[in-house]
């Protein structure tokens, strides 16, 4: 979005915001929404489900619109989003997992709480209003304002999310990330293991080595990774190993090498689904990491362009103290590591629970406690939301 697009749609928006501000308050309504993807997924899909579950009672909204980067794709956007404004001005709660412009451009009541849970489970790469490289106009303007809370997984990421997503450390609240979930319910691991191997059936009785790095870049400039020589790592390893290639989701997939992979997984395919029946997990510095340490099984963290990435977006770790897994600078690395195969865990469980260490198979009830708790949407009046305290979840 350049400068006058962002002029035109916030002043379009803020109108459109004082009208809705006078209609009536619609306190029982919850609303979900992200522009990331047009499918319920991640700690949205975790957290729907919960809700549910435990309170039947509400209004749901879904509200999944992603962005375009077209003329006519961004047009479309807009119109989708002033239905959003209005349920932003209206609903109880809402709650986003990314960037939403109406939250930004304007505040909004009281009558409503804004609650930012994020997309990643931890904090890896530098993002938001903290990168390493400043933000440019607009998005200095506008980007990750007015929140009431963010969500994280655990302590470790307070600070550097307050940064990211311009919100007060004391309302950022580690109540667990609520896609982590799914790595302690059993039923539901195995569950997408039946529907990966139902959608890709050579994966059956073979070590799958899953390749899953991030993206490069950003916005409409974002680009794949093609650190990992596919066909020499392949004709490396022994017939009982699959090589499976799970691109980025918001990378168009045609710009993704693919010579050389058994399997090249839709990138639409939710990555946790994936990791439930993956064996070895190669990757760079991807948020996937966190969730699979929850696992505590092979990782191999492909990082050649360790100090380009260093500068640009920027990492909250120090790659070299403090990440897990194996690291290897190039191909012949990723072979070494997976022939080899002497996988050091030691580090697993200082690592998650730093990281994650509110990510305990609760996360979802958590969240729904704390701010659809007894009294939300009694009158028009939200009720008093249950206090919280460093540690109060353990």
């Amino acid at each position: 979005m350049n400068r006058l697009e962002y002029v035109l749609a916030a002043a379009f928006l803020r109108l459109l915001g004082q009208v809705f501000s006078v209609l009536p308050a619609r306190p029982e309504r919850v609303v979900l929404a992200t522009a990331r993807t047009s499918v319920l997924e991640g700690n949205l899909l975790h957290l729907h489900r919960a809700m549910l579950a435990s309170r039947p009672d509400l209004d749901y909204v879904l509200l999944l619109e992603p962005y375009s980067y077209g003329l006519l794709g961004k047009l479309a956007y807009i119109a989708r989003l002033a239905r959003g404004l209005y349920h932003l001005r209206t609903a109880g709660l809402f709650v986003v997992d990314n960037a939403y412009l109406p939250i930004h451009v304007a505040p909004h009541g009281p009558r409503t709480t804004v609650v930012q849970v994020w997309h990643a489970a931890g904090a890896l790469k530098r993002f938001g209003a903290d990168g390493a490289t400043p933000l440019s106009e607009p998005e200095r303007t506008f980007l990750h304002r007015h929140y009431d809370h963010v969500v994280t997984a655990g302590e470790a990421s307070r600070v550097a999310w307050a940064a990211a997503l311009r919100t007060p450390l004391e309302r950022v609240l580690p109540l667990g990330a609520p896609r982590t979930d799914f790595f302690f319910d059993a039923a539901a691991m195995s569950e997408a293991r039946a529907r990966q191997l139902a959608a890709y059936p050579d994966l059956a009785g073979r070590q799958v080595a899953l390749y899953a790095p991030t993206f490069r870049g950003r916005g409409p400039h974002k680009r794949g990774s093609a650190a990992l020589d596919a066909e020499r790592l392949r004709a490396a390893l022994p017939p009982e190993w699959i090589l499976v290639l799970k691109g980025h989701p918001n990378l168009d997939p045609s710009e993704m090498p693919t010579k050389g992979y058994d399997v090249v997984i839709d990138p639409a395919v939710e990555i946790n689904e994936l990791l439930a029946l993956t064996d070895v997990l190669i990757t760079d510095y991807s948020s996937s990491i966190f969730e699979y340490a929850l696992l505590r099984r092979p990782l191999i963290v492909l990082m050649g362009d360790l100090r380009e990435y260093e500068l640009d977006p920027g990492l909250y770790l120090d790659y070299r103290t403090e990440m897990i897994g194996t690291q290897v600078g190039d191909t012949d690395g990723v072979v070494a590591a997976i022939l080899a195969n002497d996988f050091d865990f030691s580090s697993y469980d200082a690592f998650i629970e730093r990281h994650l260490g509110a990510c305990d198979g609760g996360a979802s009830l958590r969240f729904v406690e704390h701010f659809l708790g007894e009294g939300f949407a009694s009158d028009s009046k939200q009720a008093p939301r249950p206090s919280w305290s460093p540690g109060a979840w353990r």
